[in-house]
């Protein structure tokens, strides 16, 4: 993360395991060129292909290689004290000239929102710090 980055995670609290948040988020990232990755056990990435303009915004901006950048949601669950604590973040990934992915982190409030809304109407509680 670059230094005095606001990284964008929601997060939220949930009784018993968040299987509606999870069949929510898988079927969300069923658009043409989405990909669904499974990182950990605990962490689930939708990959998007950002549009040409936004492609090569990203490119120019952050030196990239000649290599598509991608937008990814991601969702990571813990367990904590007998309740489930969901997080969902978002961020660029940038392929760099050495080979090595950037993540670039940008706030926006309109995502924000539609994250919380997912996480309360599949049953969290809010609990963004």
């Amino acid at each position: 993360m670059e230094p005095g980055q606001d990284l964008p995670v929601r997060r939220a609290l949930f009784a018993e395991p968040p299987a509606p948040l999870d069949a929510a988020f898988r079927s969300s990232c069923d658009s043409p060129g989405d990909e669904l990755r499974q990182i950990s056990r605990a962490v689930v990435q939708c990959r998007i292909l950002p549009p040409p303009d936004v492609a090569a915004f990203l490119l120019l901006q952050y030196d990239g290689a000649l290599e598509a950048p991608t937008l990814v949601v991601q969702k990571e669950t813990d367990q904590s004290d007998g309740s489930y604590v969901v997080e969902l973040s978002y961020f660029a990934e940038v392929v760099q000239k050495s080979g090595n992915p950037r993540r670039i982190y940008f706030k926006q409030r309109d995502l924000d929102s539609l994250m919380d809304e997912l996480l309360a109407a599949t049953g969290g509680i809010a609990a963004n710090t």
